[in-house]
């Protein structure tokens, strides 16, 4: 049992470095590139109808593909919620390490990125998502 939560736990954290990273790298992103080309950020794409497109599924085939996805999002969900106080606290710790090897210049830049990746997770969470 403890090995199992012991690989949960290491899942879960390489799952917040990489949404930390990624979170940053998007928020760069947005900022330099996307803000450049003034083109909207594209919403996150429809799996299932590229899914079905793509295997050129029928519409019973799809229907169930539908299915899946949804049980595994609503699973994956429960998971993300059952970890959720340890994620916070990986991710609190990890952001402290980073503002301690920060100038005091750079500490006000990186807490503008903070609120903006936090802005961007709350409105993701308030759509429903994880």
């Amino acid at each position: 049992m403890k090995s199992k939560m012991s690989a949960g736990l290491i899942i879960v954290m390489t799952f917040l470095m990489g949404a930390v990273a990624g979170g940053a790298g998007f928020y760069i992103y947005d900022i330099k590139v996307a803000a450049a080309k003034a083109k909207p950020v594209a919403r996150p794409h429809d799996v299932v109808g590229e899914m079905s497109r793509a295997l050129e599924l029928d519409a019973d085939q799809t229907a169930k593909l539908k299915v899946i996805f949804d049980h595994g999002r609503e699973r994956l969900r429960d998971l993300s919620k059952q970890y959720a106080p340890q994620t916070e606290s990986i991710r609190q710790e990890t952001r402290q390490e980073i503002r301690q090897i920060l100038t005091e210049e750079q500490k006000a830049k990186y807490e503008k990125i903070l609120q903006d990746i936090d802005k961007r997770h709350r409105s993701h969470e308030h759509k429903g998502n994880p």
